[in-house]
């Protein structure tokens, strides 16, 4: 190696030392910087022909990034950020349903109305035991009252939130556009991006917070993301456009909007749609679903209260017609809402059971078996707008024609179902469940509690305007005529003589409601299924409820912890990847300097050699 050649090297080596110096000397500045990465210095050496150092090109600053831990990080926040909202929301949610144990809770206070009752039945004619029932009544009722409304402003809330997370997702995808912009031009001009990247990844780590994304690196330095269900969010340099309409009040079974995505092409989709994961997913969810789950629920209890109170069974009676045998039941007292319940054996020996659930809309036929809880009931449709039991009984009768039951008017507009001994077919039971409409005269049924949404009006769980029961926990009340006399408790009979005072049958009635009696109850409340809803007494829903949000708040919060524990993990290894080491870089910068001053006595030795050549020419 010649002397010109060995100075080359020398002052290459410098200028190196001098880059790796000013690199390091960043590193150790910025070492508690959130989001910085470590950096290094990239040298490419030329040689000429003879093998010598020609040039040296140590400009290109590089980042220390493991990128597969890097993804992994990212990814986990959108699965983090989900689990912690759906957690916050359904703890919220449990301390609005409150314990078993909680005086305050719903299933509290249905115990005290139960017991409230019970005590009435031992002393029917105590005025204070009387007024006891109201205000139990009264407490439970405000409880289911308060309970919805707390949950329709969680509603609220959450779509409140989406409007706040759209315009948060716009705002960094728009920082994201810029800081891409930036890095293609210095990309293109050969000055370093490293610092620009790591700002970009602090954008789409708070990105991937929001919505679950795949991001992928281009040829050209820059960027490509898209949601989980590839749709495009940032492609070619231009980010796509979020916008979502707020509700301003949600209504009882309402879904609000959701957020539109409108590419730059002029593409449209639905973000939550095309999402996974996230907290804007966790929000549409909360809004939609597992709020609107918890508002059904109230909704069933309401409904369900008022019925087992103020619904009285009308019983058939036999009847024989030569060889065929059935019941006639009156059906004059049918309300929408109400139903008639027929158990048959069919031509093959199997037991069959008919729910007929009569409606004042006939466009509302024909009716779905879902519109019952019964899994094992088929369903029909009544239309009695006419008024007249006469035209009840003919549309019952086009109803049944495939049975291969005889159904027809007895002759004084009652309904009589026969079976058919030559089919053969077998009527087992028929009856209906009906709503009294006054407070005595009408059997032990009393509508302790009413529909006030609209006034005062009896619940009878008509399925006309989307369902009466919908919302009903928001306008559910006790009667007012109860208030005003707490003795309709106990006196159900005015003529021909009224009952005694001390009667207990109505308070016995009553109380068996709540504890006794069982049924099924809607599966779309989120207990029990489709196939199998829950069946039991009205306390026992009750306590199911109030259970069951305690339980999904704890498995949330589970849930959310796990997650968090991952990403906390992933986070540190990420770190770790990127992170500076000050020891480390203490100690390469002594290296450096201990470099920087051997190069430098190369060079010094070599001019003194050049002089010395110089002195002897």
């Amino acid at each position: 190696m010649g002397l010109t050649s060995a100075l080359n090297t020398a002052v290459f080596g410098i200028t190196y030392n001098q880059r790796q110096l000013d690199v390091t000397a960043s590193n150790i500045a910025n070492a508690d910087t959130a989001g910085y990465s470590k950096k290094i210095i990239s040298a490419n050496v030329y040689f000429d022909g003879n093998g010598n150092v020609a040039g040296m090109n140590a400009t290109e600053v590089r980042r220390i990034v493991n990128e597969q831990i890097q993804s992994d990080y990212f990814n986990s926040l959108a699965d983090t950020s989900y689990s912690r909202q759906i957690a916050d929301f359904t703890d919220r949610l449990d301390d609005i349903f409150g314990t078993i144990d909680d005086k305050s809770s719903l299933s509290s206070l249905a115990g005290n109305l139960s017991a409230a009752l019970a005590g009435l039945v031992n002393d029917p004619g105590n005025y204070a035991v009387q007024k006891d029932v109201v205000s139990a009544a009264e407490a439970f009722a405000r409880e289911i009252n308060s309970s919805y409304e707390q949950i329709a402003d969680l509603r609220q809330e959450a779509d409140n939130a989406l409007a706040s997370q759209t315009d948060s997702v716009n705002g960094l995808l728009s920082s994201i556009e810029d800081i891409d912009e930036a890095i293609q031009n210095a990309t293109q001009s050969g000055v370093s991006t490293a610092d620009m990247e790591d700002e970009r990844d602090r954008l789409i780590e708070q990105l991937s917070g929001y919505i679950d994304i795949d991001v992928t690196k281009n040829d050209n330095n820059s960027i490509s993301i898209r949601t989980a269900n590839g749709d495009q969010l940032y492609a070619d340099g231009q980010a796509s456009t979020l916008t979502f309409d707020a509700t301003h009040v949600l209504q009882p079974g309402q879904e609000g909007n959701s957020v539109m995505v409108r590419t730059p092409g002029g593409t449209q989709f639905d973000l939550i749609g095309s999402s996974k994961s996230g907290s804007m997913q966790a929000t549409a969810e909360l809004r939609d679903d597992i709020l609107v789950e918890a508002q059904t629920q109230l909704d069933t209890i309401a409904a369900e209260l008022s019925l087992a109170f103020s619904n009285v069974n009308v019983e058939s009676t036999a009847a024989t017609v030569g060889l065929d045998s059935g019941f006639d039941l009156d059906v004059s007292a049918l309300q929408p809402g109400n139903t008639i319940t027929l158990d048959y054996t069919d031509s093959s020996g199997n037991p069959q059971t008919v729910t007929l659930v009569a409606v004042d809309d006939p466009a509302l036929l024909p009716l779905d078996n879902s519109a019952t809880a019964n899994p094992g009931d088929t369903v029909f449709g009544i239309d009695i707008s006419s008024g007249v039991p006469a035209t009840y009984i003919t549309n019952i009768t086009a109803a049944l024609a495939g049975t291969g039951l005889l159904v027809s008017n007895d002759g004084s507009n009652n309904l009589r179902v026969l079976g058919d001994n030559t089919a053969p077919t077998s009527v087992e039971s028929l009856s209906a469940n009906v709503t009294v409409t006054a407070n005595s005269d009408q059997g032990l049924g009393l509508a302790i509690f009413v529909d006030q949404r609209a006034g005062t009006d009896l619940f009878t769980d008509a399925l006309e305007g989307g369902g009466q029961r919908l919302g009903y926990a928001s306008g559910i009340s006790v009667n007012p005529d109860l208030l005003a006399d707490s003795a309709l408790l106990v006196n159900y009979q005015t003529t021909p003589t009224p009952n005694t005072t001390n009667d207990p049958a109505r308070a016995q009635f009553l109380s068996d409601a709540l504890s006794v009696g069982t049924k099924h109850y809607d599966p779309g409340s989120g207990i029990g299924s489709a196939s199998t809803p829950f069946q039991g007494t009205l306390l026992g829903f009750v306590n199911q409820t109030v259970a069951f949000q305690g339980n999904q708040a704890e498995d949330a919060a589970t849930y959310a912890d796990s997650k968090e524990a991952l990403t906390m993990n992933l986070a540190i290894r990420y770190e770790q990847s990127y992170s500076v080491d000050l020891d480390a870089e203490l100690a390469f910068m002594v290296q450096l300097e201990n470099a920087y001053a051997a190069n430098a006595r190369v060079m010094q030795t070599i001019k003194e050699l050049f002089e010395e050549l110089l002195n002897i020419v």
